[in-house]
């Protein structure tokens, strides 16, 4: 072997066949160089751009609906004159619909202002537009009022004041037509003052549905009330039973002849009684008695201050030979009672007194709430009290002038000369039909 090593002829061949490998193995791994016929030259690009659709139409006599606001532009050309029409401000697209008239149309999207030698296409390229007469319509403006439960404890909620109170709609005739009411939405939680806030307001179907139209103004200004619910009313003592014999009540004093109610809300309020009889025991007395007396919470009262009274009841031995004036008629349910501190003044009490009505037309007839009756407070001296009947009071409401319908009538009454009279309920509902 070591022989054939030093043949010069024999390590020409080697050294040929290994560089022959080593160029095969070098060869395999590389990709053929491609001829100058198969390069491929592709100077165009694409690029695509948003652009606001602008409408042309005459603003002044009609409205346009349907149209979207943007419209994407597809860009085809070299990279240079791409890059040139992005930083153009002349360039536009637009749907061109002056001369037409009113109607749903389907417009083709026009395009300005871009280089030369440029593709332009948009998409979409047609957009569906409908063409209406524009016209303007007044509406009333209505407030929704959230979370009036939710005010301050011993506060209550007015009716909103809205100013303006009309507003002017514009948009399509058919549009306009839809429009069943004007709306914004005020939240007074936890308010204990009066709120002033300017509220945005929105047009509704009558299914309740937002509708895109133009309102004038915009906001208005809504004042929303809110108050202490509380008002006074009297105190009325009354007496039960009958002084000892030969005895009689000579007055009857209270320590706060009025008291202040409040309640949850003025239709709470409302149905408040102008008096609240407190009753004391005379039974068996024959001299002056002091009583503390606790004044009941009416029915939708929150709560009463002063809470407790004094009723100082004075006696006197009775010289007239008669029963005490204490006692009480059954048949007209009424009793002794005074409220105030002047000796010798009285009130006296007559339940379920009739109401009379006046002035009803011919042909109709009137349905008078709380049963057509109301109780009647009379205050005068004490020797004039004695002597006066239910025959002696007239309870009347007057209808004169009224048609059908429904109203709240307040309540006349006549009595003898020189006593006061009041009536609790005040007022009576009335539907004349």
């Amino acid at each position: 072997m070591d022989k054939l090593l030093h043949k010069n002829w024999l390590v020409k061949i080697i050294s040929f066949l290994t560089a022959l490998m080593l160029y095969t193995i070098v060869s395999a791994g590389q990709e053929p160089s491609p001829s100058p016929s198969s390069i491929v030259v592709n100077p165009s690009q694409q690029a695509t751009i948003t652009e606001k659709l602008n409408v042309k139409y005459n603003a002044d006599k009609y409205i346009v609906g349907g149209a979207p606001k943007t419209v994407s532009i597809r860009m085809t050309g070299s990279n240079n004159v791409i890059l040139k029409a992005r930083l153009m401000a002349s360039k536009s697209a637009y749907i061109d619909l002056n001369g037409m008239q009113p109607g749903t149309y389907d417009v083709r999207v026009q395009t300005a202002g871009f280089p030369s030698g440029l593709k332009i296409k948009s998409v979409p390229q047609t957009v569906q537009v409908t063409l209406q007469e524009k016209t303007s319509k007044e509406f009333p403006v209505a407030i929704d009022i959230l979370n009036k439960q939710s005010v301050s404890k011993g506060y209550t909620v007015g009716k909103p004041e809205i100013n303006p109170s009309t507003i002017t709609v514009t948009g399509g005739k058919d549009a306009i037509d839809s429009v069943a009411f004007i709306k914004g939405v005020i939240d007074i939680k936890g308010a204990d003052a009066t709120v002033d806030r300017m509220i945005t307001l929105h047009a509704y179907d009558s299914r309740g549905n937002q509708q895109n139209l133009t309102i004038n103004p915009q906001s208005v200004d809504v004042v929303v009330p809110i108050a202490k619910a509380s008002k006074q009313v009297a105190v009325q003592a009354l007496t039960s039973g009958s002084p000892a014999s030969g005895y009689t009540v000579k007055s009857v004093d209270v320590s706060d002849p009025n008291v202040t109610i409040s309640a949850q809300g003025n239709n709470m309020l409302g149905g408040i009684p102008d008096s609240i009889p407190v009753t004391v025991p005379v039974g068996g007395l024959k001299k002056d008695k002091t009583f503390h007396v606790a004044v009941p919470l009416p029915a939708g009262a929150t709560q009463i201050s002063p809470a407790k009274v004094s009723v100082t009841v004075h006696i006197v031995p009775d010289h007239s030979g008669g029963s005490s004036s204490s006692s009480s008629s059954s048949s007209e349910s009424s009793s002794s009672a005074v409220s105030g501190s002047t000796s010798g003044v009285s009130s006296k009490t007559f339940n379920n007194v009739p109401v009379s009505v006046k002035g009803l037309n011919n042909g109709e007839t009137a349905k008078l709430g709380n049963g057509g009756r109301v109780s009647v407070l009379i205050t005068g001296k004490t020797a004039d009290l004695n002597h006066l009947s239910r025959s002696d009071i007239s309870a009347q409401v007057n209808l004169t002038g009224l048609g059908t319908g429904n109203y709240k009538r307040s309540i006349a009454l006549s009595v003898p000369n020189g006593l006061d009279a009041s009536a609790s309920p005040g007022s009576l509902d009335v539907t004349i039909s």
